[in-house]
Parts: C-alpha cells; sequence; structure tokens
C-alpha cells in the first residue's frame, strides 16, 4: 500500500486529533493522465485551481474506486506545475507577464519577483503597507531596481538577502542553518501575492491594532480569499517561500540555474556584499483554493540538489546517487563534506554543524574569511511510507515530461518534489494531508521524516496576545499575520505587547 501512516494534526481549538490519511495500491501508481486532463502548456496564464487543467473531454476510463485519492493527487500535481511556470514568466515592473516564451527577455524579473515581501506590507512602523507594484527600491534616475530581498527573523533587515538559518522556524530554537558544498550559506526570502495582499489590506490586519478591530468586529474568522474557475473566476491567495545558493563561475556559466545578482547582508558581520550570482535551488508555493481551503503545497527543487535515501520498511539507508552528477548539497567526497547525511546522522552531530557553523559567522574582520570553519551540509532526499509518492512512477513522469516541455530552457533543470492537499477540505483544521509528510530538502533540511507543511501551518495564529502570553485567534494556516507590528500613531494600549 502507499500513503499508510498516521499524523498527529492541530484543530482550530488547539487539541489534537490522530488522523489517517486514505491509503491506495500501488497498482494506482501509473503514468497515465487523470480522466479529462492534460498537460500543462509552457504558457503565462496562471491556472486558477486544478480544474482549470481540465480539457472539458473525458474518456469513458474508469478508475478504481480505491485509487480515488491518487487521481486527486495527479490533478494537484498538474497545477502546481502549471503555477510553477506561469510564476517563472518574465513580467514587467508591474508583474504583467510579458513575451511569447518564458525564456524571453532574460534580464526581465520573473511574475512572482514584483510580488511585495512581507516587510513591504508589515512595517516597522505599523503604516499602511506600499501600494501594489511599488518597487522596493530605485535607481537614481527613479527607475526600479531589482534587489533580491529576504526577511530575517533575527533582523528583520528589508531590502537585502540576509537569512541564513533554515527558513521559517522558532526564533528560540532555529534549526541549522545550510551550507553547500562550497562552504556558502543558502539564503531564503519570501513573497505575497495580490489576492493576499487587498485581503491583508482591506481588512487592516497589517498591524496590531488592525488585527485586535477585526476580532472585534468580524470574529476569530480569517479567511483568505480562494482561487476558483468557472463563470466567475478568481485567484487565490498565494504565499512564496525560495532558497538560493552562491553560485561558482562554473555553475553560472553551466546556465543550469534561475539566477540573479542581488545585495546579500550577512547578518553577523553586518556586512553586505553584491556582484555575486545567485541561482534557484527551491520554491514554495502555498495557495489557497476553493476546493482545498486549508491550502494546497507544492515544492520544487534544483534537480541537481541532492540525491535520495529510501527509508520505507527495511531501506538500507544507502544513497542512491548518480556518480557522474555534481550534487549541490551531497558529496561523494568524504573529505568535501564532514557532517555525515542528516537522513542518518544523530542528534549530537547535528547540533555540532549547528554550533560550528554559527560560531563561523560570528565577528571576523572580513566575512569572507569566515567560511573556512563552516561545515558542508551532507544533505539527501529522505523517501519514507508517508511521502513515497516523491519516488513514484507518476511523479517522475510527471516531471519529465515537463522537462521535455521545457527543453532548452533554464527551467528545464527543476522538478516537483510533491504538492499536498487536505483529503478532506473544509475541515478548519489540517483535512487529512495527503502525502502524509512533506519536505523540500534545502528548506525542511532537519525534519524530512515527520514534517508537514500543512501539519506545521494548522498552527498558524494572530491577533492580542492572551493572559498566558499566546496567540489563540486561528490565522488561517498563515504565519504572515504574526509579522505585524503595533502602529507608530496609535495612542490606544495594545493588548498584544501585554
Amino acid at each position: 500500500m502507499i500513503g499508510a501512516g498516521a499524523l498527529t494534526l492541530l484543530a482550530d481549538d488547539q487539541s489534537t486529533e490522530a488522523v489517517q490519511m486514505p491509503t491506495y495500491p500501488a497498482s494506482c501508481d501509473t503514468s497515465t493522465l487523470p480522466n479529462g486532463y492534460v498537460y500543462p502548456d509552457i504558457t503565462s496564464t496562471m491556472p486558477y485551481d486544478r480544474h482549470s487543467l481540465e480539457t472539458g473531454t473525458k474518456t469513458d476510463a474508469k478508475v478504481a474506486d480505491d485509487c480515488g485519492v491518487f487521481e486527486t493527487q495527479k490533478q494537484f500535481d498538474l497545477f502546481s506545475w502549471a503555477t510553477f511556470v506561469a510564476l517563472n514568466w518574465p513580467a514587467d515592473d508591474q508583474g504583467n507577464p510579458k513575451g511569447d516564451s518564458i525564456s524571453a527577455h532574460p534580464d526581465a524579473p520573473r511574475v512572482w519577483e514584483t510580488y511585495l515581501s512581507p516587510t513591504q506590507i508589515f512595517k516597522a512602523d505599523g503604516s499602511t503597507p506600499d501600494a501594489w507594484g511599488t518597487p522596493e527600491h530605485k535607481h537614481e534616475d527613479g527607475k526600479p531596481k531589482r534587489v533580491l530581498l529576504a526577511t530575517s527573523k533575527k533582523t528583520h533587515r528589508p531590502h537585502v538577502l540576509d537569512e541564513v538559518n533554515e527558513a521559517f522556524f522558532n526564533n528560540e530554537t532555529p534549526l541549522p542553518p545550510i551550507v553547500d558544498l562550497n562552504k556558502e550559506y543558502v539564503r531564503y526570502e519570501i513573497r505575497i501575492n495580490k489576492a493576499e495582499y487587498e485581503y491583508i489590506l482591506s481588512n487592516k490586519l497589517y498591524n496590531q491594532e488592525g488585527q485586535a478591530n477585526f476580532l472585534k468586529v468580524v470574529g476569530n474568522q480569517i479567511s483568505f480569499p480562494s482561487g476558483q474557475s468557472g463563470a466567475t473566476p478568481q485567484f487565490g491567495a498565494m504565499e512564496l517561500k525560495v532558497a538560493w545558493k552562491k553560485l561558482t563561475d562554473d555553475e553560472v556559466t553551466s546556465k543550469k540555474f534561475y539566477t540573479i545578482k542581488p545585495e546579500v547582508y550577512h547578518p553577523y558581520s553586518k556586512k553586505y556584499t553584491h556582484g555575486h550570482h545567485y541561482g534557484l535551488v527551491g520554491m514554495h508555493i502555498m495557495v489557497r483554493t476553493k476546493d482545498a481551503s486549508e491550502w494546497v503545497w507544492a515544492t520544487f527543487e534544483h534537480v541537481d540538489n541532492a540525491p535520495r535515501v529510501d527509508l520505507r520498511g527495511n531501506g538500507t539507508r544507502k544513497v542512491d546517487y548518480d556518480p557522474s552528477k555534481e550534487y549541490n548539497f551531497w558529496s561523494q567526497d568524504k573529505g568535501k563534506a564532514s557532517i555525515a547525511g542528516f537522513s542518518d546522522a544523530s542528534y549530537a552531530a547535528m547540533l555540532k554543524a549547528q554550533k560550528t557553523n554559527e560560531a563561523a559567522g560570528k565577528p571576523a574582520a572580513d566575512y569572507s574569511q569566515e567560511k573556512a570553519d563552516r561545515i558542508p551540509s551532507q544533505i539527501t532526499q529522505v523517501i519514507t511510507s508517508n511521502n513515497d509518492v516523491i519516488d513514484s512512477t507518476w511523479t517522475n513522469s510527471l516531471n519529465a515530461e515537463m522537462q521535455k516541455k521545457l527543453k532548452g530552457t533554464v527551467w528545464e533543470n527543476y522538478r516537483l518534489i510533491s504538492t499536498q492537499w487536505p483529503v478532506d477540505s473544509g475541515t478548519g483544521r489540517a483535512g487529512n494531508p495527503a502525502p502524509i509528510s512533506l519536505g523540500n530538502p534545502v528548506m525542511e533540511t532537519y525534519m524530512q521524516v515527520n514534517g508537514s507543511c500543512m501539519n506545521c501551518h494548522a498552527g498558524a495564529t494572530f491577533g492580542p496576545l492572551n493572559s498566558d502570553g499566546v496567540q489563540t485567534n486561528m490565522a488561517n494556516f498563515s504565519f504572515m499575520l504574526q509579522r505585524a507590528h503595533k502602529s507608530s500613531t496609535s495612542t490606544t494600549k495594545n493588548d498584544s505587547n501585554e
């Protein structure tokens, strides 16, 4: 059976409930498209939901009753690929797609790069967010200036790429940073689409006072827009989480990465660097659709990131690597990466890497000298019975088909890891996620076995703190609202600061 396993999920009332994802026979795993669906075209058209990929023409082919979940998985995977293609289409400064090819206008930003960052929406003084389409930076002549932005949970410094701890974890207990084989930190950033931005803006959820007022007037009913096709189509809220690695000259000339030249902030030495190429190595796409109210979670990676380790059943933990391939985060040369693969490393080894890599980033005369003491991460993609759809016939064939469609472009070097979606949508909780666990090796490196996008985000809260210093109001699976600050113009007491 595929997909067997149980997971404890956080419900709206903060209680826990053990749920079981439906299982299905291995015979369901085929390369056959779901009935009435086609592979996405390479087009700038953003899909509203999975039904946007339907052709309206269905065959008489019957799907076995116990394969229904896997057929829906296929539909969401097609939706994920269509979304990834549209997001990475070249765009003008307002985010409108331009050009008749995904490889046209190589110097233009991608559609998603025109989306706003959290620091443009949740400002330190609690003021009104930037208008949509406002560039974070401008050249002296007033024209938009492309600068890669990431928000550090430690510094919240805007306009620069500065996040080094693995993204989106608790500040008090951050997981170790990821270090590539060249001893360079992986960097992260976050973007929010217009549908989510407009919901936050119209409900004044961008500061703490606005959130408190929302609770009084509307109640604990955060409900981000849901995408839907049909007679009255609309786009759903979307959040993107992106990972980058610094490229060597050889990696730049290989033309295997989507690259940018960002300004980079180094949080320990407080230095800025620029002029270096960074390559896209990972992307989470979190989007809400009407038929998946607990959101849909897709994650993509660069094909050369890491080999896989099979931990299913009595797996040997053997790394399934291609000896002809140069991986971004795993080395056959034991002398090049001195920490064992995190898939089977002891907790002590993980802490050793954390201590060493964080110490290496602390005060030094020149940040470039600090990397000498860093330990490269030896990362693998972990396959278990809870996420084996990652290595399924369907996922591999879908990626091969889309890479063939993208042949000759940089995007042929990326692949879908999988899509997580709620089997029981509309439950107001984590909806029995399929697959049970899902993680990206460069974003959830240390929690691949049990990590779940949906389970993690089910506990997202917002609004004032209670008497115990805890937020108890559910935020519809988004942690973004926790970034709100107190308004500097407020003259009233804010309970969230008590």
